[in-house]
């Protein structure tokens, strides 16, 4: 498991934070939650320019769950 750059206010880097999240569907491998990591982490750099934290968000969006869809679903698949 990647730890991640960032933490929230209970001390939960992104990478713990994406490695909680279970959901059914496919398995999840640990390349893809390392993908998920890796994008939440460059998602919250951007955020931090605004003054905009995880906890900032967790309030309205899960962005890690998020960030998990994207590299499970929403990128398409190489041809």
């Amino acid at each position: 498991m990647i730890i991640g750059r960032h933490t929230d206010r209970r001390g939960r880097s992104t990478g713990e934070r994406v490695a909680a999240i279970h959901r059914g569907g496919p398995t999840v491998t640990d390349a893809q939650r390392t993908a998920a990591t890796r994008l939440l982490d460059a998602l919250l750099d951007a955020a931090a320019e605004h003054g905009a934290t995880l906890d900032d968000f967790d309030g309205t969006i899960d962005l890690p769950g998020g960030c998990l869809d994207v590299v499970l679903y929403g990128r398409p698949s190489a041809a």
